[in-house]
């Protein structure tokens, strides 16, 4: 499948779960979730291939010239950057995405399944687990969620896991910043 494929995915995807957030919202659930809110943009994220192929192209549909050089140069210096680090090194570093520009996601719309389903019921408590990252693992750094909409969305990257082994296509994830950059420099190298 070609990218815009790819994004028609990754963009009825977030379109499910931000359904159901909203639909929760409305019931009462605590959702905290806001725009400006970026802790969790901060958090190693795993991509599946078409995922990062999705963001890519709609950065490159959707961004000037100027815009996506910046966007794709902090994206290689972010990968460049995590290529050195261990995994709870990496969440320790609290390093932002490279796609966050003024406290929003450029690509939004066809954002990672594990961006979409991230969300929580505690600012204060997400606060804290970018401020102490040392309390990774414990009650301290919990992220309080609505267990359905957690459900939801494991349900959903599950299913995508076995649509793509059903398509005998791959289902390894690749931290977001390194598959992107793989990209962007196989399209270099073109």
């Amino acid at each position: 499948a070609g990218p815009a494929a790819c994004a028609d995915v990754c963009r009825g995807l977030a379109e499910v779960l931000d359904t159901e957030l909203r639909a929760a919202s409305a019931a009462g659930a605590g959702i905290a979730c806001a725009v400006g809110c970026t802790f969790c943009c901060h958090l190693r994220v795993s991509v599946f291939p078409h995922e990062a192929q999705a963001l890519l192209s709609h950065l490159r549909e959707r961004s000037t010239g100027a815009d996506l050089a910046v966007i794709e140069r902090r994206v290689v210096e972010t990968a460049r950057r995590i290529d050195a680090l261990t995994a709870a090194q990496h969440y320790a570093a609290k390093i932002p995405c490279a796609l966050l520009v003024e406290g929003r996601c450029a690509a939004y719309e066809v954002r990672p399944s594990a961006c979409a389903a991230h969300h929580s019921l505690s600012r204060e408590r997400c606060e804290h687990a970018f401020a102490h990252p040392e309390d990774s693992g414990t009650a301290k750094n919990s992220r309080p969620a609505s267990l359905g909409l957690q459900v939801l969305g494991d349900s959903l990257i599950a299913a995508t896991q076995s649509a793509l082994t059903d398509l005998e296509r791959p289902t390894v994830r690749y931290e977001l910043h390194q598959a992107l950059r793989a990209l962007i420099e196989t399209d270099t190298a073109s």
